[in-house]
């Protein structure tokens, strides 16, 4: 990182809960602030539905379905963040990858030289049981860059 800018490159990370567009509308504000670049990204968790499919709780038709469902539901995620990002005259790069958020997301961040990612705020003594939250545990736990974790 640049000394005089130590951020040029924010990543927010959305997933349609209300605490990641809070995250994303602190990434926005940063990002114009610190005249940052910044990057909209959507995880499409088909690791999880694999491991569905491989114990038989899902069918390769119903994890299709699935897939199709969180893609869509990612697009219309990415859209409104994209929108909020236009309204403070901002224009951002977006991004939908789909694998495991623990392995997708620290390559993202290494390949697009990200230099601060914004999440969602969530209860770390609620990641045992609860996916979502696990999953953001294991991002901040293996991604190389600082973590903004908002509320």
């Amino acid at each position: 990182m640049d000394k005089t800018t130590p951020v040029k490159h924010i990543l927010v990370l959305v997933d349609g809960t209300e605490t990641s567009f809070r995250a994303a509308d602190f990434a926005i504000a940063l990002a114009c602030t610190v005249q940052a670049k910044l990057t909209a990204m959507a995880v499409v968790e088909t690791e999880t539905l694999r491991q569905l499919l491989n114990v038989k709780i899902l069918s390769n038709m119903e994890m299709d379905e699935f897939e199709k469902e969180l893609q869509n539901s990612s697009e219309r995620n990415i859209a409104e963040v994209r929108e909020r990002a236009l309204r403070r005259h901002l224009v951002i790069e977006d991004v939908i990858v789909a694998g495991n958020s623990e392995e997708v997301v620290p390559r993202e961040v290494e390949a697009r030289q990200v230099d601060l990612i914004a999440l969602g705020g969530f209860q770390s003594n609620r990641a045992t049981r609860d996916l979502l939250t696990r999953q953001r545990q294991q991002i901040v736990d293996h991604v190389s860059c600082p973590v903004v974790v908002v509320k």
